[in-house]
């Protein structure tokens, strides 16, 4: 099948406007060796997080098109194209300023995410277990448990009345976490060669992500019968518990229906040691630096929960017809001569059996497979390495998450801040109103007294007790009335206007 053939610039400009996977597919070629062209005709290709940092308004880097004195590319569809017997995975990474650098988070192995351990050993010693379980929602005897799995001291008996009697106590400082055993390190053997960008990690400071490499370099899968680690080994009892439920019942189709555990479903039996063995393999490898399994069967790396998918393909094959199905369909046949109903067998024109073929997918993005050129097995370093990728590609995602989320809460309090100070702006143009009514009723009402006092029609008595009404309706004079108390001039007429009172 010919190719197309177009310049280096004009593959330069689509990758950096339509993305590398969507220039793949236009020209039908997969996306781990569209990247290897991209290599080998030295055309850069955008870093993980490019595009949802363009999405997000984010200021980005577009790098510039080296020189070079390739001016064409070939472009040869899949099906075209002749196998390579050595072709590797590559791996998209993020390149991170220095500042800009992490480091690894040492985690304990049994330590849960919602227990911090300097932050459980600052609150047992601030305040008494009795308080600080609350917050846990659990007993004191539960978080005692729970501070001697994470090897937090807590105040002995008998601390709190030694605080409040005055006398004097001590306080240990909190120990350093301890390292995972030497049997859960990963197994090292022949020294492997990674296939990995010099990139790759880079967002680590540069004494951890050398750790990690030279982790994922020795880092080797055992063999059938290698003891898992005791997670592992739970899930792949629960898969196999689970299949063998399947096969006892059979056809039968009841009410209920039990769903698979993570992985049961997706892979063959035959396939269960190699697919755990793999998985234990991962797990052990990235032990020392503090990861762990999640209750989701995810993998905790560097602090951030990363999801993962093993599934096993399947082939299609002619279905053969087996002997039953034969009677059965002379069976149908004989009825339907003799005009007797009879219904059809449903025999499968196809058969699905596994191939043993596997594929692992990290965070929906890092795809690794079984082919002709290698198995899991042989990429078990990169493996390793892409749950770290995946980890900080992650953690982007949750911060940005939390910004737009810190931003929208801000945004909300500020809303509500305009509202509340406009509303407080109704309210003291009204009750101005309302005094400014108050204050043109005394004018007026001393008007009248002056003219009632002219004309003679009314006592000194009254004329003084109007005055002194006058006084209490004035806001400028705010007088006090023995009867009325003093009027809130701010307030509507309906609701400062003294009401009457009935006879019980």
């Amino acid at each position: 099948m010919a190719g197309k053939t177009v310049s280096r610039q004009e593959l330069y400009d689509e990758i950096w406007t339509i993305s590398a996977s969507k220039a793949a597919i236009k020209y039908e070629i997969s996306y781990s060796r569209f990247l290897k062209i991209c290599r080998e005709n030295n055309i850069p290709i955008p870093p993980s997080g490019y595009w949802t940092k363009l999405q997000c308004g984010k200021p980005v880097e577009k790098t510039p098109l080296p020189p070079s004195k390739i001016e064409t590319v070939e472009l040869i569809p899949e099906k075209g194209q002749p196998k390579e017997t050595e072709e590797i995975i590559f791996q998209q990474t993020i390149v991170v300023p220095e500042e800009e650098k992490i480091g690894l988070e040492i985690r304990y192995e049994g330590q849960a995410q919602r227990y911090n351990r300097e932050t459980l050993y600052q609150e047992v010693w601030a305040e008494p277990m009795t308080v600080v379980c609350q917050r846990y929602g659990m007993s004191d005897n539960g978080l005692r448990k729970i501070c001697r799995k994470l090897d937090v001291p807590f105040p002995p008996a008998g601390y709190w009345a030694k605080i409040r009697a005055g006398k004097p106590v001590s306080k240990p400082s909190l120990p350093k976490v301890k390292t995972p055993p030497n049997e859960d390190r990963p197994k090292t053997g022949e020294r492997r060669q990674l296939h990995v960008e010099e990139t790759a990690l880079s967002f680590l400071k540069t004494e951890d992500r050398n750790k990690i490499i030279d982790a994922a370099s020795k880092l080797r899968v055992a063999g059938p019968g290698a003891h898992l680690h005791k997670d592992i080994a739970s899930h792949k009892a629960k898969c196999e518990g689970w299949l063998d439920r399947q096969k006892e019942r059979g056809q039968r189709y009841g009410r209920y229906v039990e769903d698979p555990p993570i992985l049961a479903a997706d892979i063959s039996k035959e396939s269960y040691s190699r697919v755990f063995h793999i998985l234990d393999a991962l797990l052990k490898g990235m032990l020392p630096f503090g990861a762990s399994l999640t209750y989701q069967f995810h993998f905790q790396v560097n602090g951030e929960d990363v999801p993962f998918s093993m599934s096993e393909s399947k082939d299609q094959i002619p279905h053969a017809v087996t002997q039953d199905e034969k009677m059965a369909l002379l069976k149908y046949e004989e009825a339907k001569r003799k005009n007797s109903w009879a219904s059809k067998p449903n025999i499968p024109k196809w058969e699905h059996p596994w191939n043993g073929r596997l594929t692992l997918i990290i965070n929906g993005k890092y795809k690794f497979m079984d082919c002709k050129s290698y198995s899991l097995e042989d990429r078990i370093g990169e493996i390793m390495i892409a749950f770290y990728e995946a980890s900080y590609a992650i953690r982007l995602q949750r911060l940005e998450a939390e910004e737009k989320r810190r931003k929208e809460e801000e945004e909300r309090k500020r809303a509500e801040e305009i509202q509340a100070r406009y509303n407080t702006e109704i309210d003291y143009t009204e009750g101005l109103i309302n005094a400014a009514e108050d204050y043109d009723t005394a004018c007026k009402l001393r008007a009248y007294i002056a003219a009632v006092k002219a004309a003679g029609q009314k006592s000194e008595e009254w004329i003084e007790w109007a005055n002194a009404k006058a006084d209490w309706l004035d806001p400028t004079v705010h007088a006090e009335d023995p009867y009325f108390g003093v009027r809130q001039h701010t307030k509507s007429k309906e609701n400062k206007m003294p009401k009457r009172k009935g006879y019980w």
